[in-house]
């Protein structure tokens, strides 16, 4: 790698810190979406050190063309986090 360029986005570590270390994957959350207008479900996928990917496609607020819209994902920030409705620890 080129002296002053960053690492691939897949070879970075995820920083554990307060927020990312309340949540796993497989986890079912509650969280605010589109500037807090909505509130939907879905299950973390993969945690980032700031946030983390959820699965949206089972969530029955949403209409098909959403879903299909966000691709079935989303990235959420750990602060909009509502609720985790089932945690495995």
């Amino acid at each position: 790698m080129a002296y002053n360029q960053t690492a691939p986005a897949f070879l970075m570590e995820v920083k554990e810190n307060s927020y990312n270390t309340q949540f796993l994957v497989g986890d079912q959350i509650t969280f605010a979406f589109a500037e807090a207008s909505r509130q939907l479900k879905g299950t973390v996928m993969k945690k980032y050190t700031h946030s983390c990917l959820v699965d949206i496609s089972q969530d029955s607020t949403l209409s098909e063309t959403e879903i299909t819209a966000y691709n079935g994902k989303v990235i959420v920030n750990y602060k909009w986090i509502q609720g985790v409705d089932m945690h495995d620890a």
